[in-house]
């Protein structure tokens, strides 16, 4: 009796290490390219608000801090027909998106401009030359007024209070090398750098936020290092982050597991050239801007 109850647990255990491989196996992440839309210039970001989706266009030229007029935003719907090529015009060089409260928001060199969704009506403008920065790059929710948005130039990260139409500087312990793409959950703000010096040399960092301190909590060495651009929340304590690793279509779409520091790559089979500010929508389709080739990718994240 006893070697059949030995017999039956062994049997049992196994099974049990089976079922936690395959599960262990189904947490792996990939990205399956759905539909390859052309016809950008030089797209950075990509928002999705209700039935829309909005691109920034820094324009032809891929010179993300000239004042030249030519970056636009465009409006498709979700199934990626573009219905508006240059919904929003006569801007410098718009990267970082957000939709809050029906108005979309944009950073624009030094400047931050918000559009009413509903009609494209320009109903924000705030003039933040004074920072010093011609970068100003990816935003995050602070909280129900206020915003967050990196300078990747000079190495800062500003609080925008968008009632008021002011903004102020968030001090940190460690200072972010070229702040980029970043997230706000609870208490906790994490931001993907692009580096410094024109290297990829960039970090992922998170921090542990006191109002508007914050205190550094861990830095992940992602292999391989690069530039690090965007950064979507994919649940259980992942994070999908766009790599540009070198300018050419090299570009890597890595899951970095916080509880463990395990990196993988989502997109082995398809290398984007820029890969930017993505954007993951409610309906798990990623939206992703291949800034170097004029085009946005949307693909179906799995699992």
């Amino acid at each position: 009796m006893r070697s059949i109850a030995t017999a039956v647990a062994t049997e049992v255990v196994a099974a049990a290490l089976v079922l936690l491989g395959l599960a262990g196996q189904a947490q792996a992440v990939s990205v399956l390219v759905d539909q390859t839309i052309p016809g950008f210039s030089s797209p950075e970001s990509v928002v999705v608000a209700g039935r829309d989706v909005f691109v920034s266009n820094l324009g032809v030229k891929l010179e993300p801090s000239a004042k030249d007029g030519d970056g636009f935003i465009s409006r498709l719907d979700r199934q990626g027909n573009i219905k508006a090529l240059k919904w929003a015009d006569k801007l410098n060089g718009p990267k970082g998106l957000i939709a809050v409260d029906g108005i979309l928001y944009v950073a624009d060199i030094d400047h931050v401009y918000g559009y009413r969704i509903r009609d494209g009506k320009q109903v924000f403008a705030l003039d933040m030359a004074s920072t010093g920065s011609l970068f100003l790059n990816g935003f995050t929710r602070y909280d129900n007024r206020r915003l967050l948005l990196s300078a990747t130039d000079i190495g800062k990260v500003f609080v925008i209070d968008l009632p008021k139409k002011s903004f102020s500087e968030m001090q940190f312990d460690t200072a972010p090398n070229g702040p980029n793409g970043m997230k706000k959950a609870g208490s906790r703000l994490t931001i993907v750098e692009w580096g410094t010096d024109s290297k990829p040399n960039g970090n992922i960092k998170t921090y542990r936020l006191d109002g508007l301190q914050a205190k550094l909590e861990k830095a992940y060495d992602l292999n391989p290092s690069g530039y690090f651009d965007g950064i979507v929340d994919l649940g259980a304590n992942r994070w999908l982050i766009s790599n540009w690793v070198k300018f050419e279509p090299a570009g890597l779409l890595q899951v970095l597991d916080t509880r463990t520091g395990k990196v993988t790559v989502a997109n082995e089979k398809t290398p984007i050239a820029g890969p930017a500010d993505m954007f993951l929508d409610d309906q798990g389709k990623l939206w992703l801007p291949g800034m170097m080739e004029g085009k946005v990718y949307r693909m179906t994240v799995r699992p």
